[in-house]
């Protein structure tokens, strides 16, 4: 683990430890009941999915018994791995409020569990999207102040309308995490991060920029927007992305596991995209220990990653040109 990280490790096993002492009792108490619903009150479905399974088929001329044993063992199957989901699902939801909320705290307490919303003219002035954002669903979100810097994280859907032969539908541009930060400090020139990849292209006004760094050069490309001191736009970029500012930014990408990540820095305000299709700030409780916190040690990496790179762009922020 990254030293950046490391620091906030004491802190969260000591207020782990507080919050299982305090509700673990409670919580194994719901995780019981779940447990059971699994072989009480679902097992008259399963039964009644297993039969449906010998149900000669619509268009079936000749029944073969052999054939719907195994449809019937099939749908028995999946039913459990479904229900299984669902009590999972619903146990998570009952933790999440309390859990979350108080294991925020080993990062700070101005730290609050599902609550921020990031409009959607943050999204489609980030110039990160070539179709405009109009609808957005959102999962597990946070929000808050660290270091006197406030910010919302949230898993995000965002969608744009498709019209296809006279229809409108909503269509995807970006499922994942979204992060929206405020810094103490104006930057001039827009500056654009993406992960390398050969279909990137220099956006039109902008000039890419080259660092040192050539670790952080084979991930990703930048682009900061041409001025009319075209210097200017290449100083200021190269103050803001220190060595530090790159690490921790390289961290985001290690700890989400995630496939693509896009950034778009303005004036004071930073909007940080990790696309992904795996949900995030995750836990399975159903079949193990709550009290256990190395159930927790994604997500331990995920928000320390979060706010080792706050801090970073906090004190980069704080930097006179």
């Amino acid at each position: 683990m990254p030293q950046c990280m490391d620091k906030y490790k004491e802190s969260f096993a000591l207020e782990f430890a507080k919050v299982m002492q305090e509700n673990a009792q409670r919580w194994n108490e719901s995780q019981k009941l779940h447990v059971k619903k699994l072989y009480t009150t679902w097992v008259l479905v399963y039964i009644v999915i297993f039969l449906a399974g010998f149900a000669p088929l619509k268009h079936e001329m000749n029944y073969d018994l052999n054939f719907h044993i195994i449809l019937a063992i099939l749908a028995l199957v999946g039913s459990i791995i479904a229900f299984i989901f669902r009590e999972s699902s619903e146990l998570k939801e009952e933790l999440k409020n309390d859990l979350y909320t108080n294991l925020l705290k080993s990062f700070g307490h101005d730290i609050v569990y599902d609550c921020g919303e990031i409009s959607y003219s943050e999204y489609n002035n980030s110039l990160l999207f070539n179709k405009p954002v109009r609808y957005a669903s959102v999962d597990d979100r946070f929000c808050g102040i660290f270091n006197g810097s406030p910010f919302i994280i949230l898993e995000a859907n965002l969608n744009y309308l498709k019209t296809t032969h006279g229809k409108t539908q909503e269509t995807r541009l970006f499922k994942g995490v979204s992060m929206y930060f405020k810094m103490q400090k104006k930057v001039k020139s827009r500056v654009l991060i993406y992960s390398k990849s050969g279909f990137n292209k220099t956006p039109k006004g902008f000039e890419k920029v080259e660092f040192e760094y050539e670790k952080f050069n084979k991930k990703y490309d930048v682009y900061v927007k041409k001025s009319k001191d075209e210097s200017h736009g290449q100083i200021e970029a190269r103050y803001l992305f220190n060595t530090a500012f790159m690490d921790r930014f390289m961290q985001l990408h290690t700890s989400f596991r995630i496939s693509k990540m896009q950034c778009s820095i303005y004036e004071d305000s930073v909007l940080i995209l990790l696309s992904t299709n795996k949900d995030l700030f995750e836990m399975n409780h159903l079949f193990c220990r709550i009290d256990d916190i190395n159930q927790y040690k994604k997500l331990f990496d995920e928000f320390a990653s979060v706010f080792s790179f706050l801090e970073i762009l906090n004190l980069s922020s704080k930097t006179g040109l």
